[in-house]
């Protein structure tokens, strides 16, 4: 799994498929991969890990997204984390003016 430092929370779920992500429950690293497909309400989503058939989680089973990488098109909002070295964050599409 990844290090601490290089993951951001991520709590839209609707913007991540085909996202390198770590899904965590209650703070335990569960499984990582990319994820295949999500629900358009953002509330489940199926994730593809190598060693592992693909999985479907649920925000409802307090299961969190972790990103891995960096994704184009996401503005992230960095918050404080009760956990040092990681940081809360919320990604927003990114808007232009014409």
């Amino acid at each position: 799994m990844t290090g601490p430092a290089d993951l951001r929370r991520i709590t839209d779920w609707t913007l991540l498929s085909g996202a390198k992500v770590e899904i965590r429950q209650q703070g335990t690293a569960i499984s990582s991969g990319y994820v295949d497909a999500v629900t358009d309400d953002g509330k489940i989503l199926w994730l593809s890990a190598p060693a592992q058939d693909r999985r479907l989680f649920e925000k409802a089973e307090f299961f969190e997204v972790w990103a891995t990488e960096d994704r184009h098109g996401f503005h992230y909002e960095v918050t404080k984390s009760a956990r040092a070295g990681t940081a809360d964050v919320a990604p927003q599409a990114v808007t232009t003016a014409i």
